[in-house]
């Protein structure tokens, strides 16, 4: 579940599995001004992680980008950025309902270092919000959306200047 949760913040992603390695990547290309490119991967999320059913996100399409724009001082990524064209099919395990989403767009990750991260979203993009916080499921968000993880691990959605789609009612 740990891996998942990072694959989908590096998304913008939404999502979060990439972001590690793409901050060492950007270390390693000259520092945290340039782009480099990111990946995440296919996922499935079990029954009750996120909606009442077995989740299955199938990437369809991938050219992700991601640069770290300030570091703390132990060399962790403080403000990141991520951008590129994402899609995805998402499937109902158990029904076989599916349906297919454009995740494209933007993402600044911006963490306070003391577990806490806000996400900006900008254009379309993946965001997931997990059992424990007050409205879990895996959203597709379009337009200017703020998703703020807590340190406690939930997660909420501050601001909204477009749409979210909880995928888990979609496919219900």
């Amino acid at each position: 579940m740990r891996i998942f949760v990072k694959a989908l913040v590096a998304l913008g992603t939404g999502l979060m599995m990439a972001a590690p390695a793409a901050s060492a990547e950007a270390a390693a290309a000259g520092g945290n001004s340039g782009w480099v490119p990111t990946r995440t991967p296919s996922f499935t999320l079990p029954a009750g992680a996120a909606c009442s059913f077995e989740l299955h996100g199938e990437v369809v399409y991938d050219h992700e980008l991601t640069r770290v724009l300030r570091t703390f001082p132990d060399g962790s990524p403080e403000v990141q950025e991520f951008q590129g064209a994402l899609g995805v099919v998402y499937t109902n395990v158990e029904s076989g309902a599916s349906a297919r989403r454009d995740g494209s767009g933007t993402l600044r990750a911006t963490r306070d270092g003391n577990g806490g991260t806000e996400f900006v979203f900008e254009g379309n993009g993946i965001a997931p919000i997990f059992a424990g916080s007050s409205s879990p499921g895996i959203y597709v968000v379009s337009g200017h959306i703020v998703l703020v993880a807590h340190p406690d691990g939930s997660r909420e959605f501050t601001e909204v200047q477009g749409t979210v789609e909880n995928m888990c009612e979609t496919l219900a």
